[in-house]
């Protein structure tokens, strides 16, 4: 351990492995430290059975063909070696709203999408056909942004994107309205709100709206082999590149000394110096748990109290012993929902007792025909929660509730989706926010990072990072609760993003 490394990253989960692989490649003496045993944190996959269930992901954004998304850009720079299936399906949304329902296959491409809205909402092709071409603005704006690393000249942003900067800080639904979107096409157009965390009531539009673009324009896109491919890609990008990874390495505390970073000790003792640290784990956790309390910057701690935690996940995996086409399962990635209200659905979801017909489902084999064997597939339900729903939940209890969320799930999907499953299930598997909470060591079992809002959005935090971001010299963070905001996407894009920062920190030798 005498070795001399010019950064440590603490955690192999997406944003720190991105980390880690982009600095190694620009030469630099990485060493990468995990607690468990495997890399990918949420971004793995499970065997049961004749099964092989995917963790978490559903796809990548920001992908699209060689060359063209930034995410894409990132994996190429790096060299992954990846097989990659391209969906051509937008979601599949269900509304079982007695009034107001609705159930809707949205294709992937602008004028696709535009046509099968003006099917289902007739006269609704103007204003969507006008929320397009906004869109189309906003993601050239965010793309400009890309390619000044976040930190554009003022006066020209001013001037060249007035009209993005007047609506970033507007809320998706209260834009929507502003534009005449009907109402049943701006609930179907809102189907992708828990990607972000919050509701429309509270997600800026122009992040929302560059999601839904980037997805229709750029097709969202998973591995073949399911995320454990791109996790084990970058792990051996990392190691081509000189980079060093430990594993049953967890760290016990970050050395932090008059707001600089020292180095890091190892839950056996070991110390190792450096002064360059990049956290996957999240400031809360670092702040509270790795770090003298005496050594935490007062606008630091100001800033992880000000934020509000993501949702955390109840995962619910099935392996069925019949084919998708058996069943009538119709997509990959359908969303559930008693109602299209995204601020009562956001409400429902913060206790167990009012989230009982909120969740989205996914079926593997509707990408990738052969996920399972022959005459079966695999289905993946995720209810989120807003708030701490487990936080009355003992021992004693905990398996009866965990049941009880299977069974009120799977009947309400037979009854949404009019799919029959019960009789089919040959295995099932459970991870609740408890689980998560003890494998990934986030408060409450959180997946999703910080909450975002309005002053604390992708855009506020991007054009901050750099400078504004946590104060302690020679301390960033990578992650999904990081400036890029929550998802593989994100977190990719901000271990890459901390790593361009943390190599200009080295060269200006701050």
């Amino acid at each position: 351990m005498n070795k001399q490394y010019d950064v440590l990253v603490i955690g192999a989960g997406n944003g720190g492995l991105a980390s880690a692989a982009w600095m190694a490649k620009e030469g630099k003496k990485v060493l990468l430290l995990e607690k468990h045993n495997l890399p990918g944190g949420c971004a793995g996959s499970i065997v049961r059975g004749r099964f092989e269930f995917e963790l978490t992901l559903h796809e990548l954004c920001q992908m699209g063909p060689e060359g063209t998304g930034e995410v894409r850009k990132l994996l190429d720079d790096i060299g992954t070696d990846v097989e990659w299936v391209a969906m051509n399906e937008a979601f599949h949304t269900i509304n079982t709203h007695p009034e107001t329902g609705f159930d809707v296959e949205m294709p992937i491409g602008v004028d696709a999408f535009v046509d099968a809205m003006e099917r289902e909402v007739p006269g609704s092709r103007a204003s969507m056909e006008n929320l397009m071409e906004v869109n189309r603005m906003i993601f050239d704006a965010i793309s400009w942004l890309a390619s000044y690393q976040n930190d554009p000249p003022k006066a020209a942003m001013l001037l060249k994107w007035k009209d993005f900067m007047k609506m970033a800080s507007v809320p998706a639904d209260e834009m929507l309205r502003r534009l005449g979107v009907p109402d049943k096409a701006r609930e179907i157009y809102e189907s992708y709100w828990d990607y972000l965390s919050v509701d429309c009531t509270r997600v800026s539009f122009v992040v929302y709206s560059f999601m839904v673009y980037t997805y229709l324009t750029l097709k969202p896109y998973i591995a073949k082999k399911r995320s454990f491919e791109i996790v084990l890609a970058l792990e051996q990008r990392i190691r081509d590149f000189g980079g060093e990874i430990r594993y049953n390495t967890p760290v016990k505390r970050i050395d932090i000394r008059g707001s600089i970073a020292k180095g890091v000790e190892l839950a056996d003792g070991t110390y190792i110096p450096c002064k360059r640290i990049i956290s996957n784990i999240m400031p809360t956790v670092v702040f509270d748990k790795m770090v003298d309390p005496k050594e935490v910057p007062a606008r630091d701690k100001k800033l992880c109290e000000a934020r509000t935690l993501g949702p955390n996940g109840f995962v619910i995996y099935l392996g069925l012993d019949a084919s998708a086409d058996e069943l009538g399962i119709k997509g990959y990635d359908t969303f559930v929902r008693e109602t299209a209200d995204t601020e009562v659905l956001f409400e429902k979801c913060k206790t167990r007792q009012s989230h009982r017909r909120i969740f989205n489902y996914s079926c593997l084999n509707r990408a990738i025909p052969d996920a399972s064997e022959p005459g079966t597939c695999m289905i993946m339900f995720l209810l989120l929660y807003t708030a701490d729903a487990f936080d009355d939940v003992t021992e004693e209890n905990y398996f009866k509730i965990k049941d009880q969320i299977v069974e009120e799930t799977i009947d309400y999907f037979e009854e949404a989706a009019k799919v029959k499953i019960r009789d089919h299930i040959e295995e099932l598997v459970t991870a609740s926010p408890v689980t998560l909470a003890r494998y990934i060591g986030t408060p409450q079992g959180n997946c999703y990072g910080y909450a975002v809002d309005l002053w604390d959005g992708m855009l506020p935090r991007t054009m901050s990072g750099e400078k504004e971001d946590y104060t302690i010299k020679g301390l960033r963070f990578c992650g999904g609760h990081g400036t890029q905001m929550d998802g593989y996407s994100q977190a990719y894009l901000s271990g890459r993003e901390v790593a361009r920062y943390t190599l200009k920190d080295m060269e200006e030798g701050r």
